[in-house]
């Protein structure tokens, strides 16, 4: 059931169970298939990536279904690809590869890339008020995050989508720092953009540069997104440590330093850090067998963590 894994930003290993805007994005897939071997950092990762323990292909599929019940009536206008407009109740619009397609027996919308398709939910039709989307970007950890979610009965939206919240998972598994502004300059322009972000990226990069180095490329490349997203609060997410790693500094006091630097300037630019003061790497209840990812305790920890950001920010809480 293995495939091979995704190379470069934007490839078809992107998952996003029910993504909360509409439009497309050059390479963009998802599948809810059970895991798939991936490679996620030079530290060494194990051939096969955990996706969550209790999650059925069935099963998900199931939840998720009952999840796009509401979604957007079938007259609502759609932007599409750079600006092409019209109604959904039947539009084709292709752009950079990818497909957009509207079918009114269905009212929601598919994109379409390399034969996978991932439903597109639009606001909800009622009793959520105005919705307040949020958009959580990073790699793996994100990728299992959000299925891991779909089985939680709070659902995609971490439990706040009777308060409008709507979720938004944009996971790569194996992604890098350098992906994030080329995959974030397709969404700029999107006609919903989140009231918050959350970036959880940088763990693979620990091992690429220096401490010093990484927390430069990310102040730059932060500062473009406080540019591109200026009503959007950014949180960051730390990096998590990893098990497996902690022969090397890096990943010890090198990691702690390095999101107490990357946390602190983030909160001096007006975004938020978000701390995971459950993380104990001698604890294994937390960690899959590989030593890199989490277990279902993990994820369900991870989400939590989510949550209580956005209702900080939000003012939920």
């Amino acid at each position: 059931m293995g495939a091979p894994s995704p190379h470069g930003a934007g490839g078809a290993g992107w998952g996003a169970p029910g993504v909360g805007f509409l439009g497309s994005v050059p390479g963009f897939g998802f599948s809810s298939q059970s895991p798939m071997p991936v490679q996620e950092s030079p530290c060494g990762v194990s051939d096969r990536v955990p996706g969550p323990s209790s999650v059925s292909v069935g099963g998900a599929a199931e939840q998720q279904h009952s999840e796009r019940a509401s979604v957007v009536s079938v007259s609502e206008p759609v932007a599409v690809g750079g600006g092409a407009t019209g109604t959904s109740a039947d539009v084709v619009v292709a752009g950079r590869g990818v497909t957009v397609v509207e079918r009114p027996e269905v009212a929601s919308l598919e994109v379409v890339s390399g034969g996978i398709s991932v439903p597109v939910e639009g606001p909800p039709v009622s009793g959520a008020g105005r919705s307040r989307y949020v958009w959580i970007i990073g790699h793996s950890f994100v990728h299992w995050a959000g299925e891991r979610a779909l089985v939680r009965p709070g659902g995609r939206h971490l439990g706040l989508g009777h308060l409008g919240v709507r979720v938004s998972w944009w996971g790569q598994r194996g992604m890098r720092w350098h992906q994030l502004l080329p995959f974030l300059s397709h969404l700029r322009s999107c006609p919903r953009p989140p009231v918050v972000l959350i970036i959880h990226l940088g763990g693979n990069d620990v091992d690429s540069l220096s401490a010093r180095q990484l927390v430069n490329v990310i102040k730059d490349d932060l500062r473009v997104l406080f540019a591109w997203f200026p009503g959007t609060r950014i949180l960051w997410s730390d990096v998590i440590p990893r098990p497996r790693c902690l022969a090397s500094r890096r990943w010890t006091r090198g990691l702690a330093k390095f999101n107490r630097q990357v946390g602190k300037w983030v909160e001096s630019q007006g975004g938020t850090q978000l701390l995971h003061g459950w993380v104990e790497v001698g604890c294994g209840g937390l960690f899959h067998t590989d030593g890199v990812h989490l277990s279902d305790i993990g994820w369900d920890l991870l989400l939590d963590d989510f949550a209580v950001g956005c209702e900080r920010v939000l003012g939920l809480g």
